[in-house]
């Protein structure tokens, strides 16, 4: 397998420079955005952009405050051709975190479009990134139009999992589409470094890291669905619920989403920013939650693996969603959610 090292190097005695596109600052992208901002060396640079030009503003004005002597090193674009045309060297990675497959389909081929118009006699091997979550066949599609289009480039599925408080933490896990560890460059390594602290190679063929995220991303959304209806039970039988929670942390029913993202306010303390703690927001949602339960059902079918859970945790899942209200919060609403409907019929 080819591996290509994308980071430049002027002379021996000068550090590598290296030039960093961000694409997507919204709960996760900007607190990973950060993370690169917050680690570059003195001659690198990050540019970032976000279809909300209000957003892409805001967050750099933040972020340069925090760390004013990095002020020449944080830029924002205001297109995504912007990142091709209006930058100081080309890019070594550029990291999109979108919501959906046809973002990051519109993404990737506005910045290969951008660069095949800027070709040069020596070709720069941009990486492209993404760390969304979509459905594996559209990421197929972009992998081979970005191989067939521009060669000398990459583009890697690579997501991630740890929710809002793993990217705000830093401890995100991403999931590769590599074989090994010794297939993923240095220099990817070091950036995806700089934003997590576990890196999964899931397989060779492209996609495979996607597979890894919406198995994953499955089993969470079925177990959180188990963990709201769990704290709902222990509520009828009259428990003190920060007593079970803590009970449950320790217990055979431990999971993220009773512990990480437990459902009760007022368990943890409140550096842990749980989302229960300020009414269910500012954490994974519950409609991109049901949206990943739909990608791996689909996907699943499309493998002829049958999902036992899928049909039923779907029919809860669209139940919620249809308050948008619960489909915004944080999905640990679902505790909340389901408490309500004691004195509701649901057909």
């Amino acid at each position: 397998m080819l591996r290509i090292s994308a980071v430049r190097s002027f002379s021996s005695s000068t550090r590598c420079l290296t030039n960093y596109g961000f694409v997507g600052l919204g709960q996760m992208g900007q607190h990973m955005a950060r993370h690169i901002f917050e680690k570059l060396e003195p001659h690198d640079k990050l540019y970032v952009y976000d279809t909300s030009s209000e957003a892409a503003t805001q967050f750099v004005a933040e972020n340069v405050k925090s760390l004013p002597g990095n002020t020449n090193l944080l830029v924002k674009v205001d297109s995504l051709e912007d990142l091709v045309h209006k930058v100081d060297a080309p890019l070594d990675f550029v990291v999109s975190m979108v919501p959906e497959g046809k973002h990051v389909k519109g993404v990737i081929k506005t910045l290969v479009e951008a660069t095949k118009s800027k070709q040069s006699s020596k070709p720069h091997p941009t990486i492209f990134i993404d760390s969304s979550t979509i459905d594996i066949p559209t990421s197929k599609e972009v992998h081979e139009y970005v191989k067939a289009t521009v060669p000398h480039c990459d583009f890697i599925d690579a997501p991630v999992s740890g929710g809002v408080n793993g990217a705000r933490r830093g401890t995100l896990s991403f999931m590769l589409s590599r074989a090994t560890h010794d297939d993923i460059s240095p220099s990817l390594t070091h950036l995806l470094n700089k934003m997590g602290i576990n890196i999964f190679p899931c397989g060779a063929t492209h996609g495979t890291g996607l597979a890894a995220k919406l198995a994953n991303n499955y089993l969470l959304a079925v177990t959180n669905l188990a963990v709201a209806d769990s704290f709902q039970l222990a509520k009828s039988f009259g428990l003190d619920l920060n007593a079970y929670a803590k009970l449950v942390s320790v217990s055979t029913g431990k999971s993220w989403a009773s512990v990480d993202n437990c459902p009760i306010p007022g368990v943890y303390p409140p550096e842990n920013q749980l989302p229960a703690d300020v009414d269910y927001n500012g954490g994974f949602i519950t409609k991109l939650t049901r949206k990943d339960l739909v990608l791996a059902t689909q996907c699943a079918a499309a493998n002829n693996r049958p999902l036992f859970l899928g049909d039923i945790s779907k029919y809860w899942y669209d139940k919620a969603c249809e308050s948008q209200e619960i489909a915004n919060k944080d999905l640990a609403v679902l505790y909340k959610w389901l408490g309500e409907l004691n004195s509701t019929k649901i057909n």
